[in-house]
């Protein structure tokens, strides 16, 4: 893991995700919450079900967007 890059910034765990009938692998990371008290929930399976990576907090729960990652001003990555 590398060194945090701000006090505002937690480590995301790398995981596999769905895409197009396989599964692909996204590297841990760095990243800011998308609001203040927002934490970050691992994606999961339950009963052979899917549940995609979300932030949730007191102001309701965001859905991880792929496309954050490839956003220099959003994350920090290795």
């Amino acid at each position: 893991m590398p060194a945090r890059p701000g006090p505002d910034y937690i480590w995301v765990e790398g995981y596999q995700y769905p895409q197009g009938g396989r599964y692909m692998w996204h590297d841990g990371y760095w990243t800011r919450p998308p609001y203040a008290g927002a934490y970050w929930v691992e994606p999961y399976h339950v009963g052979g079900r899917y549940y995609a990576g979300r932030w949730e907090g007191p102001r309701g729960v965001v859905a991880h967007d792929h496309r954050w990652d490839r956003r220099p001003a959003r994350d920090f990555r290795r």
